[in-house]
């Protein structure tokens, strides 16, 4: 009787386990059927940003007039075909010749100018005036090669020597650190810095680098800033080195006021009327004044671009011209040095 009810319980035990058995894997059955598959996270980048740099000077039609971008100048790329790339210059389109550019291969983004090899002078004439500035003190600096020569460009080379020139003779502390340019913004300052002090907003997306001839080739940029200055200028744009560093500062009125016109008069035929950008004059219609001063130790250039128009008057017309744009570039006299020593070895013909 004892292993009779002993085989029985066995067989009894033996059976529930085999139930709890398959219910457990009915229920994990079951769990694993509602479990929503999870499938690995796929991150997708945006299409990368395609630049060219250019190979030879190109002129391109910009408003009122024209410009030559130099060699070596690098533009983001909007779209490109068999003959022509069309790139982003200044918030506008232009079509560039395809022979006339590469598109470059070493990066997509702008290169991190702090990052970069870089020169760091502080005279135009290092050898023959040495720098006596503590080794501690803020340098200038710029790109390797930054005063060779480029194809083109003579023109506005010629007119930033006779702008700066005639108030670079006297001599001044060459390192220049800490020199004033501009309400609060020193030389060699961080824009930050310039433009906490300056009162600035939000920057537009990136920074530029200045292609105009004369200035270190491949060393500067600027940041441009929307706003309200002097009671008309629209713009500001904060011009650094190749280690972020303020060198130069400039305003821009792009809607001057022309209700009253301007005179067309000067004693002499300008022709850049935008040196930052390197915007010239494109007819004879069009008539540039230029000027500089010295305020302290900088160097102020003003501009004015204005255009012939015609407007009536009683049963005839006159010619009126009426001013289209207008700026005021500030640049500290020892980084006006360095645009001198720039243009000569640009317009060199060794």
């Amino acid at each position: 009787m004892f292993s009779r009810l002993l085989r029985v319980n066995v067989r009894e035990t033996l059976i529930s386990t085999a139930v709890a058995a398959v219910f457990c894997l009915s229920e994990q059955s079951i769990a694993d059927a509602s479990s929503p598959t999870q499938s690995p996270t796929v991150s997708t980048a945006a299409p990368a940003q395609r630049f060219i740099v250019l190979t030879r000077p190109v002129k391109v039609k910009i408003a009122y007039g024209e410009t030559t971008l130099p060699p070596g100048m690098r533009l983001p790329v909007v779209s490109s075909d068999a003959t022509s790339v069309r790139v982003n210059y200044m918030g506008e389109v232009q079509t560039i010749p395809i022979a006339a550019a590469r598109f470059d291969t070493s990066t997509t983004d702008p290169p991190d100018a702090a990052a970069a090899p870089t020169a760091s002078i502080t005279s135009t004439n290092a050898a023959s005036q040495p720098s006596s500035a503590p080794a501690s003190q803020l340098q200038v600096s710029l790109q390797p090669g930054y005063d060779s020569r480029m194809q083109g460009g003579d023109i506005t080379m010629r007119e930033l020597q006779m702008l700066l020139s005639p108030h670079c003779a006297e001599a001044v502390d060459l390192s220049g650190a800490g020199t004033k340019i501009y309400n609060g913004a020193n030389y060699l300052m961080d824009p930050e810095q310039a433009a906490s002090a300056l009162g600035l907003g939000h920057a537009m997306p990136s920074r530029a680098l200045v292609a105009t001839p004369g200035f270190p080739r491949n060393s500067t940029y600027y940041i441009g800033y929307d706003g309200a200055f002097e009671g008309r200028f629209n713009r500001l744009y904060l011009v650094t080195d190749a280690a972020n560093k303020l060198v130069a500062i400039q305003l821009v009125d792009e809607h001057p006021d022309t209700s009253s016109g301007s005179a067309g008069s000067s004693s002499r035929a300008w022709n850049t009327y935008n040196f930052l950008n390197a915007r010239l004059r494109a007819s004879d219609a069009m008539h540039v004044r230029a000027t500089s001063k010295r305020d302290g130790n900088a160097i102020v250039i003003e501009t004015s671009m204005s255009q012939s128009v015609r407007q009536r008057k009683g049963r005839g017309s006159v010619n009126r011209y009426e001013e289209k744009e207008h700026t005021k570039l500030f640049i500290p006299i020892p980084f006006a040095r360095i645009i001198l020593h720039c243009a000569q070895a640009g317009l060199s013909k060794a």
